[in-house]
């Protein structure tokens, strides 16, 4: 079924300019004046740049009861501008994770005003590994001491005890 009659506000505008509120992105001059009203759209045209835009009915909301200096029209959803058509614009935001002691504003309200508790939000938290104790620092320096002993041991021997074991001596 379509929608509702075109509102009287929208009649009466004829040819006196209007701009769109919010602005249609990607559109640089926000001035329209009204070339065709249906049922299902609301065709315009840019004052300047001559730019015809077909406005699908479903974003177009109420007209400003103030005229001067020009009408207002409220759109429902921010609109954009792309590839020759108007669509709903979408704001990719990258959420920023929250600090791990920092509270919500209306969560310190809420303490302030005496609601209970309610549980908590999920966040996202990289578990860190638990720092190691005494006795486990002590027990892995005293093995790599005894590692450098070892080794300094065995260059000793090779280099002291075994070259005279197997030297060839000249018979005087």
């Amino acid at each position: 079924m379509p929608g509702p009659p075109i509102p009287a506000s929208f009649e009466s505008l004829g040819r006196r300019p209007f701009s769109f509120y919010p602005p249609i992105v990607n559109v640089e001059h926000n001035e329209w004046i009204l070339r065709h009203a249906s049922w299902t759209d609301f065709q315009v045209i840019n004052t300047k740049t001559k730019t015809e835009l077909c406005v699908p009915r479903r974003f177009v909301g109420e007209g400003a009861l103030v005229e001067e200096p020009v009408m207002i029209v409220g759109l429902v959803k921010e609109l954009e501008y792309r590839e020759g058509a108007v669509l709903p614009h979408v704001r990719r935001v990258i959420e920023m994770p929250r600090a791990v002691n920092a509270s919500a504003p209306a969560r310190r309200n809420e303490l302030m005003a005496g609601v209970p508790p309610r549980i908590a939000p999920v966040v996202g938290i990289r578990i860190e590994n638990e720092p190691k104790s005494r006795l486990w620092r002590v027990l892995v320096a005293a093995v790599a001491a005894a590692v450098l002993v070892c080794v300094a041991v065995v260059i000793l021997v090779q280099s002291v005890v075994v070259p005279n074991k197997h030297s060839v001596s000249k018979k005087r």
